[in-house]
């Protein structure tokens, strides 16, 4: 048996916990990437929400005031606002939308310039 090799146990061991080790941290890597990728998927349906409500509210006639309801499920709430627009022509309007649902909210803003000759009420 002089000329046998071979691992050892306490090799066998070592090379066992290693293996753990590094499978431990891989694990750990793939869970923040999967939170990292349903924060994205969360922030761009809030993104979707507000982009689709802010170009409802954009299409019509403009009046101030706030509205509030659901799309798809997120709550949302809609206030439009007049800015002095001066001696100029033109209806300065501001929409502040807030979308969300609990932890997760959002809030955006717009301005909206419009001539008072297309029949804008303020």
């Amino acid at each position: 048996m002089i000329g046998q090799r071979g691992f050892t146990l306490l090799e066998m061991l070592a090379a066992l916990l290693i293996l753990a080790l590094c499978s431990t941290v891989l694990v750990m890597a793939f869970g923040n990437s999967a939170r990292a990728l349903q924060q994205a998927q969360r922030s761009d349906e809030l993104s979707l929400a507000a982009r689709s409500i802010l170009d409802e509210a954009s299409a019509g006639q403009l009046q101030a005031g706030s509205t509030e309801g659901r799309w798809s499920g997120l709550p949302w709430r809609l206030a439009i606002s007049t800015l002095p627009a001066g001696e100029a022509p033109v209806d300065v309007w501001r929409l502040d939308l807030r979308v969300g649902q609990g932890a997760r909210q959002a809030e955006y803003s717009t301005l909206q310039v419009r001539s008072r000759a297309s029949g804008a009420n303020r």
